[in-house]
């Protein structure tokens, strides 16, 4: 088996040799690491040239060493090289790598000194960082490491060893540089602006974005250009720090590595994981752990990685607790979601639980959203009247049991927190409809979620022009397919607010001028549409123009967009 390779000179072998093992300094899992030299002993070289620290792991830092190797999400050690007295503009190298029982002699001396392979290293110069952190990855497939070895040609020490899970990749937060390798080592790259991954099946990478206080504006937003599995992303940057994640499964080729071209100094950190078992349910019955995810890669999944052939189910990034299901089609859609929609919203049947040939026969919605208090409310009753679900609204009770937006209590009946909604669209419906529907919706998840923006949408509803609102609220009431329940004083806050948001600013005026000119519109609330005409929709412009301003200052989004990533 190949080893990691360096070469240094005999006089340190035989210092090393002659040395007697000892405590080192450092120390994991509530042990000491066991010196092999004196270096390795103080964790401290202070020496301008190469010099080597060689560790070996006690019987239970092995033992550890062996069992995250084999866990699902395998196992690394971390080490951090502190650069602390290193001159300005000067450089050094550094390596680090694994020691194998096949390096020692039976008495456990180190033995081997020559010939190893499968280092992380690198090149540290003229650089700002003092601090260097590296990982090596642990081969499930090779023979375990019992200890490890660092050197520099600089004066340095050694600090913060510890075991981790698997991952690879690279991070610059905190004034600290930080480079993550698969088991077979590589270079560290301190232009920060791509990586090579190791192989890990079914994986996703995780961005680290700082905080922008300059994000442009909602139509020319600063934006990060990445490269990955051979497709071009945008990432919209926003004022406040955070972590966006790209599932293996959102891409048609596999992850081998990335790359950042348009302000990548805004990314502080990359690294790609292996995906818990859990999440594979590959061809599971029912799905029932999301993929967490921006909403910008969605629409686009391929269908073909979907883990059930019905639906798939993610978690949105932004507002933890909002799940949404893509379905195949409108036909599944409607067994999950039609009797439901009655239940919550239509006039003359909200609170009943309409029959199965209702829902056979009956229009729901295309696409659909509800909040956890209702998803509780509409299993209780359900448990309490005896009433047999359908097959996929069973499916979908477990989908929420399992994710917590509803809890079944001490009496079966179900209760709820107060966050948390399920929002679905199909794959039926046209690319356009598609992108509207999932604003629209996607809207009404935030809503729910968020009790800043509720109290928002509430002043912006009581301060909108009367006879507009009564416009609205009759075409919800009368249109076809509708049929909101105007009494609903949080149902018709909720639409106020999605209806403006679900199509950009710029289109807001158009779109309400265009309901004005429906036909149902003219039979049926024609003096209405015409006072909305004649102030030519002012009023939705003005509230659209509200809410899309708080939408981008607070998370990056807009009106008609509640996306922040993007293929392109």
């Amino acid at each position: 088996m190949k080893r990691f390779c360096f070469f240094f000179c005999l006089s340190v072998f035989l210092v090393s040799c002659k040395f007697k093992p000892c405590d080192s300094v450092l120390g994991c899992r509530g042990e000491n690491f066991i010196a092999l030299n004196k270096n390795a002993r103080d964790a401290k070289s202070t020496k301008s040239k190469k010099q080597y620290m060689f560790y070996k792991f006690t019987l239970n830092q092995q033992a550890h060493a062996s069992n995250i190797a084999a866990d699902e999400k395998g196992g690394s050690l971390s080490v951090k090289f502190n650069f602390d007295n290193m001159k300005k503009n000067s450089s050094c190298s550094f390596e680090y790598g694994f020691l194998y029982s096949s390096d020692f002699s039976e008495d456990g001396e180190l033995e081997r000194t020559s010939g190893f392979i499968k280092t992380a290293h690198g090149v540290l110069s003229k650089s700002d960082y003092k601090k260097v952190k590296l990982l090596l990855t642990i081969d499930k497939n090779e023979e375990d490491p019992c200890g490890f070895f660092v050197c520099a040609d600089v004066p340095y020490s050694l600090s913060d060893v510890c075991f981790d899970v698997a991952k690879c990749g690279w991070s610059r937060e905190n004034g600290e540089a930080f480079f993550a390798f698969g088991p077979e080592g590589g270079e560290a790259d301190f232009s920060f602006s791509k990586t090579s991954f190791c192989k890990f099946e079914n994986s996703y990478i995780e961005l680290g974005l700082s905080a922008n206080d300059d994000i442009g504006t909602y139509d020319r937003q600063k934006t990060i250009d990445v490269r990955v599995a051979d497709e071009n992303l945008g990432i919209r940057c926003t004022k406040k720090a955070r972590k966006t994640i790209l599932h293996s499964r959102a891409f048609r080729k596999n992850i081998d590595d990335i790359s950042f071209y348009n302000n990548k100094e805004v990314v502080e950190s990359v690294f790609i994981y292996p995906n818990a078992r859990g999440y594979e349910q590959e061809n599971s019955d029912v799905v029932t752990i999301p993929l967490k995810t921006d909403l910008g890669l969605v629409s686009a999944w391929p269908q073909e990685k979907w883990r059930n052939s019905d639906y798939e189910l993610f978690e949105w990034e932004l507002f933890p607790g909002v799940l949404f299901i893509d379905f195949k089609n409108y036909k599944v859609q409607n067994e999950f979601f039609t009797r439901l929609a009655y239940f919550v919203e239509k006039t003359g049947y909200k609170g009943t639980l309409v029959d199965d040939d209702f829902v056979e026969n009956k229009h729901g919605y295309n696409a659909h959203d509800y909040k956890a208090a209702d998803l509780a409310d509409f299993f209780t009753v359900a448990r309490r009247q005896n009433f047999k679900l359908n097959y996929n609204e069973n499916r979908l009770k477990q989908i929420l049991l399992q994710n917590k937006i509803i809890f079944e209590d001490a009496d079966g009946y179900y209760s709820r927190e107060n966050y948390g909604a399920v929002v679905s669209f199909s794959r039926e419906s046209s690319a356009g409809l598609r992108s509207t529907f999932m604003a629209h919706e996607s809207w009404h998840g935030i809503y729910f979620s968020d009790s800043d923006f509720r109290n928002f949408v509430s002043v912006q509803y009581n301060m909108f022009d009367f006879d507009s609102m009564d416009f609205l609220k009759t075409f919800w009431e009368l249109q076809p397919g509708l049929g909101y329940d105007r009494s609903d004083e949080y149902l018709m806050q909720n639409e106020f607010m999605a209806y403006h948001m679900q199509q950009s600013l710029g289109n807001t005026r158009q779109y309400f001028l265009h309901i004005c000119n429906r036909g149902s519109v003219q039979r049926d609330q024609k003096k209405q549409a015409e006072y909305v005409k004649s102030i030519n929709a002012q009023p939705f412009v003005d509230a659209c123009d509200a809410f899309n301003t708080y939408a981008f200052l607070t998370w990056g989004l807009a009106s008609g967009r509640v996306t922040l990533s993007y293929r392109f």
